[in-house]
């Protein structure tokens, strides 16, 4: 059989209650813009809340590889920096495709002009994101 709640944990529920409302309603009171911003997460489906995460740009670009690459293809990212998270979640989202530095494809985000010896375009979204695909995945 339970125990009923002492005093002391009454008051101390009743005081931590109200301070966890305060701290959670008062960035939202002190920028009215961000109730904007979240009711349109909530009302979002699964590909606007990756779009609003991963960005649109980015985001946009990550769907465009997925839909061109072959599924178990290797690739390996230009344009991000390498402790940048959005590396990590293009690996995630292009999973099961795997990243190499001998990579089958190249996939070159927001750079123009991005050439290497041995490749020819594979695919191309934008001027600057594209993807290029490597005539000997071995060699770098």
């Amino acid at each position: 059989m339970a125990e009923k709640p002492t005093t002391a944990w009454r008051i101390i529920l009743g005081l931590w209650v109200p301070v966890w409302l305060f701290f959670l309603v008062w960035p939202l009171g002190k920028n009215p813009a961000v109730w904007k911003d979240w009711l349109a997460l909530m009302r979002s489906d699964a590909d606007g809340r990756r779009a609003a995460a991963y960005g649109d740009e980015f985001y946009s670009f990550l769907r465009f590889c997925k839909g061109k690459l072959p599924e178990g293809s290797t690739f390996r990212l230009v344009g991000i920096d390498y402790a940048s998270i959005a590396k990590v979640r293009a690996f995630y989202f292009l999973y099961p495709c795997l990243v190499s530095e001998n990579a089958e494809y190249i996939l070159v985000y927001e750079t123009p002009g991005y050439w290497e010896e041995n490749t020819r375009e594979f695919a191309l979204l934008a001027p600057g994101s594209f993807i290029l695909r490597s005539s000997q995945p071995g060699a770098k």
